[in-house]
This record gives C-alpha cells, structure tokens and sequence, in this order.
C-alpha cells in the first residue's frame, strides 16, 4: 500500500494536531488541552477515532465545536 510506512498511529495523530501544535507555537499553557485555565475550543466527534478503522478517520462525522465555553452544532452541508 502506498505510504503505509509513512503512517502514524491514531493518537500520535491527535497529539499532533493538540497538544503537540500547541508546543509548536509556543502556547501549550494556553491551549492543546482540556485543563484548568486553557481556552475550552474543542470539536466534538460523532465516533471515537481510536475506535474507527484509520481508513475510516477522514469519514467522521463532526457533532459540532465548543469555543469559549459556547456550544455549535454543526450544520449539515
């Protein structure tokens, strides 16, 4: 399969895009995850991706997003 050794694993993937983009840009007190004092802007996920087969990650579906402590749902397309 084309770029299989390239892959990384689901939650290496999901510290990548939170906690570790945020000690990218310097703002892991700020951001990346869900503490005390951090800004709550979340999206919520329809399926837990570490339970999805990877193939299946881009087809999950969004429920919607928290941003700062205000819930969106999202709007179908």
């Amino acid at each position: 399969m084309q770029g299989e050794a390239e892959r990384i694993e689901v939650a290496e993937a999901l510290y990548a895009i939170t906690l570790g983009a945020a000690y990218t840009l310097h703002m892991d007190d700020e951001v990346g995850s869900i503490e005390t004092g951090k800004w709550a802007d979340f999206a919520v996920l329809e399926e837990d991706p570490t339970d999805v087969p990877p193939d299946a990650l881009k087809d999950v579906p969004v429920w919607g997003t928290v941003t700062a402590g205000r819930t969106y749902a999202a709007v179908d397309q």
